[in-house]
């Protein structure tokens, strides 16, 4: 099953250089310096564009980069910017190829308790490795934090060319919201806190997607 990725950049690129664009960016630099500060010394740099920051890190296991990203959508009265996250997560010696796959959260309308990881898409023949994949992914520790976060969407993304896992998740938490009467613009500014959970969250998942070359793994090419 075919599995739709939306694309990294919906719109941010298409704002136009308006006073509300400028204080959706000036929103963005309080955003991305909550992250570097919660970083500390593991932050090493920052690239800048229109609605998007992204920052390099080093020092973790798998947590190299996060792009923050503002997708903007026009509500009746109001523009909303939904924050969008994305990371890259390098594969290493510890990962078996599997070929070209993707999960996403499946978020059950009753009970979150019920909210868990599927696969959309698996094209090696080793079924039993996309199950060791998603009881990996579905690890407690993974599916409490995705709640306390606030994240509302969360999609995996993985080819072989691109040697790399591209995981992007969109929370309410650091999205912000101009209103025209009266007329201010809203940040739901993240805690500290908060940022390095969310820097912890891309750890276990990256260590989730990355180590797999121990669990009897079909796949083929092992990257050293």
């Amino acid at each position: 099953m075919e599995f739709f990725w939306k694309r990294e950049n919906r719109n941010a690129l298409q704002a136009r250089n308006s006073f509300v664009t400028r204080k959706a960016e000036e929103k963005m630099d309080v955003l991305a310096g909550v992250f570097k500060s919660a970083a500390r010394e593991r932050f090493v740099g920052e690239q800048r564009d229109t609605l998007q920051r992204t920052l390099k890190f080093e020092g973790f296991l798998y947590f190299e980069n996060l792009k923050l990203v503002y997708n903007w959508e026009n509500r009746f009265f109001a523009v909303n910017y939904n924050l969008q996250m994305l990371s890259d997560i390098n594969v290493n010696h510890r990962f078996a190829d599997i070929g070209s796959c993707s999960f996403d959260m499946q978020y059950s309308m009753k009970r979150h308790s019920n909210d868990r990881f599927v696969c959309r898409k698996w094209q090696n023949e080793d079924t039993e490795g996309c199950e060791r994949y998603l009881e990996r992914l579905n690890n407690p520790l993974i599916i409490d934090r995705i709640h306390d976060l606030d994240i509302y969407r969360v999609a995996i993304n993985y080819r072989p060319e691109w040697r790399y896992f591209r995981i992007s998740m969109e929370s309410i938490i650091g999205s912000g919201t101009w209103i025209l009467i009266p007329p201010v613009m809203q940040l739901i500014t993240p805690q500290k806190s908060e940022c390095i959970r969310f820097m912890e969250l891309y750890e276990l998942l990256g260590d989730a997607l990355v180590n797999n070359k121990n669990n009897n793994n079909k796949g083929g090419k092992i990257y050293e």
